[in-house]
């Protein structure tokens, strides 16, 4: 093995600190190196002693073997590295480490500076190629240089956005198919409706989906009801209200978690806000609930006017807080798309800024590799048609909404429009009564796959949603 001195110049960047922190948390808790593995190689390391560490625990790792200092050093061997043995530096690691959620922070400083240096040996290059006297084709170079700093760049991004070949992606196909088989990875992160979990393989990563309706069919309702479920699933959940405060929204959450359909007390949200009128009993439930949100990962932001970069500023945020704390992010929520305040780039011009606020969002989805669900207000049209269940071009302001989205799903509730017109005939009046807590769910787009209607059981009141039976 090579002695312990850095082998950069001291100029060039580096991340040591960070390298010797990543390995250290590895020989506390092997099962830090797969997080890490997702962001660097052994070659990323700048003290090569500390990439043939890295090197020999991802081959235990992949061969199923611990991950200890016992271990690394029947391996490694107890060479002398410049005054300090193998065994006295493993010791050393694992005494400074100071964490292990933050592997894979290390990871990205330990491979960023890496890329640093890639673009700074490509610029030393380029400079000593134009600078010995000779006259050469600049364009060679500059191809040269294109396609280095191209990796450089293609090396920054996120696992799932890099280049990647057919073989290895039909092999990361297969492999997720044995694991969900054999019950070890879910097929997406789920709605919280088993019939819709069923047709749509639930929210999958990078998707963008759409939850429209008119005023008063149940958007929040759902939203939240879909937000408990992902949450709930083993990840953090980011809800960017732009609408509502979070107070507005904790009071539907803990009128749904305190529901209970075999008390007749029901405790709606209305009543939270009022604070009146509430039982001994009553209170004790909603204390309960209070208690259950409090393990439930959703994180609401509840600003207005927010733009779509600083809600993609504060998703990455989320991110790197939910990877610290141990726990992906599942999924976001925007509380609704038409409220995102657009940039100025296309002022005044509604379509285009709708096109491009839809866009960004189908991007940021396939960015951070989770689902993002935004809802979306429905034109007027609606209103004026006999059959007022929502149809695609319904969609307000762009049909980029429609090509954007992943999946769209309509809501609609007979029961309103019903309550709200004059002189009902017998036949309405029945329909009413059988339609007053039905909520209809209906997948007016997916990709590679049906379009279904489910019906659901709402309480609007206490903010509930179940699937019909």
């Amino acid at each position: 093995m090579t002695a312990l001195t850095t082998t950069a110049e001291p100029l060039l960047p580096h991340a040591l600190d960070s390298e010797q922190a990543l390995l250290g948390a590895i020989l506390i808790n092997g099962d830090a190196i797969d997080a890490a593995r997702q962001h660097v190689q052994p070659a990323d390391f700048v003290e090569a002693v500390n990439g043939q560490i890295f090197e020999a625990m991802c081959a235990r790792r992949d061969a199923g073997e611990p991950i200890d200092r016992r271990m690394m050093l029947a391996v490694l061997g107890n060479a002398d590295l410049g005054g300090v043995t193998v065994g006295a530096y493993l010791g050393r690691l694992v005494t400074e480490a100071t964490t292990v959620i933050n592997a894979p922070g290390y990871a990205r400083a330990i491979a960023q500076a890496a890329r640093m240096r890639k673009v700074l040996e490509t610029a030393q290059e380029a400079v000593t190629a134009m600078t010995d006297g000779a006259v050469r084709d600049p364009a060679a170079h500059a191809a040269h240089m294109i396609e280095a700093l191209d990796e450089v760049a293609s090396a920054g991004l996120a696992e799932h956005m890099r280049r990647i070949t057919l073989g290895k992606s039909t092999a990361g196909v297969l492999a997720r198919v044995a694991e969900t088989r054999h019950g070890k990875k879910r097929r997406g992160v789920p709605y919280g409706v088993p019939k819709l979990d069923a047709v749509t393989l639930g929210m999958r990563p990078g998707q963008f989906i759409v939850l429209a309706g008119r005023p008063a069919m149940g958007k929040t309702l759902t939203a939240l009801h879909i937000a408990i479920a992902a949450a709930r699933s083993g990840g953090a959940v980011g809800m960017f209200s732009l609408e509502m405060e979070a107070d507005e929204l904790s009071e539907r959450v803990l009128s749904a978690l305190a529901y209970d359909p075999r008390v007749q007390e029901p405790i709606t949200y209305r009543g939270i806000a009022e604070a009146k009128g509430l039982s001994d009993e009553a209170l004790w439930r909603l204390e309960e609930a209070q208690r259950e949100a409090a393990r439930i990962p959703l994180w609401i932001e509840p600003q207005a006017g927010v733009t779509l970069s600083q809600i993609a500023s504060r998703a990455r945020q989320m991110r790197l807080t939910a990877e610290r704390q141990g726990q992906p992010l599942a999924a976001l929520v925007i509380d609704h798309i038409g409220l995102i305040r657009p940039s100025k780039r296309y002022s005044g011009n509604r379509v285009q800024e709708m096109t491009e606020i839809s866009s960004g969002l189908k991007g940021l989805a396939k960015e951070l590799s989770v689902p993002v669900l935004g809802l979306s207000q429905l034109s007027r049209e609606v209103e004026r048609r006999e059959d007022k269940r929502p149809i695609l071009s319904d969609l307000r302001d762009s049909g980029s909404i429609e090509q954007d989205a992943d999946v769209v799903l309509g809501l609609f509730r007979e029961a309103y429009y019903l309550q709200n017109k004059p002189n009902l005939s017998d036949d309405e009046i029945n329909r009413l009564a059988l339609a007053q807590n039905i909520l209809e769910i209906e997948i007016l787009k997916q990709r590679g796959g049906p379009t279904v209607r489910i019906e659901c059981y709402a309480d609007l009141a206490c903010n509930v949603l179940a699937e019909a039976y």
